[in-house]
């Protein structure tokens, strides 16, 4: 279905022409979120062990802990729009007609679009004022900036994620009768 080269989606990102760079892409946020999500336990579970078993813990843990949870969470949802696997009431679609329930899917992404829009937006202006006013994390001792650079990351993702979306519900007639994670199914 992505394949033809002659698309709006293509011409807009050129990067992800071929299945194989979404794949690829899907690839690096499953697995980024996998060790964030790995690390994050393990300093979990020293800390609470030092805490109990020492009475001492690691400073930093807590920091580290809220920050990858942070980057966890923003490409998590990248990760959620494209299986399909976000929250929603599927109950309107089962009384809706099937073009009814096309036309709201359709609203739907269009309004996630730009909410992801607004989050890149404003979320790149965060990280630029953090950068310039040079926030510093307090136990780990980094820039902010790198935390909240989760937020642009995390929206930019789930905006490609729903464009190609988008387009495969227009270009589709069917989908009205195929789950929502079957429309962004990279291979």
């Amino acid at each position: 279905m992505r394949k033809t080269k002659g698309s709006v989606v293509f011409s807009l990102f050129p990067f992800w022409e071929d299945d194989w760079k979404m794949k690829w892409v899907a690839k690096i946020e499953e697995n980024l979120v996998g060790i964030m999500l790995l690390s994050v336990t393990a300093v979990l579970f020293v800390n609470i062990t030092l805490r109990f078993v020492f009475s001492n813990s690691f400073v930093w843990a807590e920091e580290f802990i809220r920050y990858g949870i942070i980057w966890i969470t923003f490409i998590g949802v990248a990760v959620c729009f494209r299986r399909g696997m976000h929250v929603g009431i599927d109950f309107i679609f089962t009384i809706l007609p099937h073009k009814g329930g096309r036309y709201l899917k359709l609203f739907i992404t269009l309004l996630s679009m730009l909410f992801m829009g607004l989050l890149l937006k404003f979320g790149y202006d965060l990280v630029v004022f953090s950068f310039n006013a040079n926030q510093m994390a307090a136990a780990l001792g980094i820039q902010l900036a790198w935390v909240y650079l989760a937020i642009p990351i995390g929206a930019f993702l789930s905006l490609v994620h729903l464009v190609f979306v988008f387009i495969d519900l227009l270009k589709d007639n069917d989908t009205d009768e195929k789950p929502m994670e079957e429309t962004t199914n990279y291979g």
